[in-house]
């Protein structure tokens, strides 16, 4: 009997245990922590303590099971309870990254979503950032041994309202530094409404970034069944499900149909993720470090969303040779997003490339041309590829 009841301690322990050693994980991946050190700690944090506080019943063999059970429920617990005290608003974002990491190696069994489930039913003391009076800092030495009181660390300043430029066309940014980085501030809306958030400028990223966290508060879910993309982050090479997004707009100017990867590593402190090229590239920009602005203007004439459409395309070709001497080749476009795709452009590779375009292509549906090449030109052998698309 105790034998079974230990088991049992044992086994809801250590499933506690795990939900805090995910935190943990996420934790220390928000701040860009090496993974294996992250996961080491976030173990040793865990386990070190329970095995502590059950190391009072070791002389009894027949205890220790429900000891150490007891002890990893126990302290597990009051990791996953006291987390909003040391890290305010972090808890569910924390969880949500540690969940996604081990995603890809369970095969899909265990869902990043859960991270989610997991913080609504979790109570929680809720800290503050903000440093209490009586919590002062050791103060500077001043003349003749007098001791001064030291000033509480001030808030950074949120970037205010984009401003006009002398320019009509023409909109400044303001912006903050953060990590070396620009943060620039975003308006994105999703089904269930519409918020401002910042993110940080990266001309290093094809795509824009969000986290799972704002994703789920603009009510966009993200399908099993998503493209998925392989991405550099701080953490390291992942890959990442895609969204598209209907709009955002950047100091006012409105950018539709925007495809972000979901990625809760590009996100920490109060950044939400990063402005890629998918979206700057609508703009000539121009940054000014000195007075922390950046001037955007809208691009003249036809624009290029490859970017955005790309993960959404799957391209397939076939080249046919009649008995005639006519060659041809037949491409197919299916279009997996739920947009419209107005135009595509696709590039024939062989000794000559050619050109192909394919014209409205409704969500879920096949588009295709045929393109007759020379019979003689040697295309015994072509690539295609995605030329240039619009939304």
């Amino acid at each position: 009997m105790h034998h079974l009841i230990g088991i049992s301690a044992l086994l809801l322990g250590a499933l506690v245990s795990a939900v805090a050693m995910l935190g943990l994980l996420g934790t220390g991946l928000m701040r860009h922590g090496p993974p294996v050190l992250v996961a080491v700690m976030a173990v040793a944090l865990v386990v070190l303590p329970a095995r502590a506080l059950a190391a009072s019943r070791r002389s009894e063999a027949k205890f220790r099971p429900l000891s150490m059970g007891v002890g990893l429920l126990l302290w597990s617990t009051a990791v996953l309870l006291t987390f909003p005290i040391y890290f305010p608003g972090e808890r569910d974002d924390a969880l949500s990254l540690g969940f996604s990491a081990i995603e890809p190696w369970t095969d899909g069994w265990v869902k990043a979503e859960w991270g989610h489930t997991i913080d609504d039913w979790l109570p929680g003391v809720q800290g503050t950032r903000a440093v209490p009076e009586s919590a002062t800092l050791a103060p500077p030495a001043a003349d003749k041994g007098k001791a001064t009181k030291a000033k509480r660390p001030t808030k950074a300043k949120m970037p205010p309202p984009a401003a006009e430029s002398a320019h009509p066309d023409e909109v400044l940014l303001p912006t903050e530094k953060h990590q070396g980085a620009l943060r620039v501030p975003v308006t994105v809306e999703g089904p269930r409404k519409l918020i401002e958030v910042d993110m940080l400028y990266d001309t290093g990223a094809t795509l824009s970034t969000l986290n799972r966290s704002t994703l789920r508060k603009l009510g966009i879910r993200v399908p099993k069944d998503a493209p998925v993309i392989r991405m550099h982050t701080a953490a390291g090479e992942r890959e990442a499900r895609v969204v598209v997004l209907d709009r955002l707009w950047v100091g006012g100017l409105e950018v539709e149909g925007v495809t972000v990867s979901v990625c809760d590593a590009c996100a920490s402190q109060g950044v939400v993720g990063l402005l890629g090229l998918n979206v700057s590239d609508r703009f000539l920009v121009t940054i000014d470090a000195a007075s922390q602005e950046i001037a955007i203007r809208p691009r003249k004439g036809k624009s290029d969303r490859s970017a955005d459409v790309g993960p959404w395309l799957t391209l397939e070709a076939q080249g046919n040779r009649w008995p005639d001497g006519r060659a041809e080749v037949v491409i197919e476009a299916l279009n997996r997003s739920s947009r419209w795709i107005r135009e595509l452009t696709i590039a024939i590779n062989c000794e000559q490339t050619r050109y192909a375009e394919i014209h409205d292509i409704g969500p879920g549906q096949l588009g295709h041309v045929e393109v007759s090449v020379d019979s003689d030109a040697g295309c015994a052998a072509f690539q295609v590829q995605l030329d240039g698309a619009e939304w």
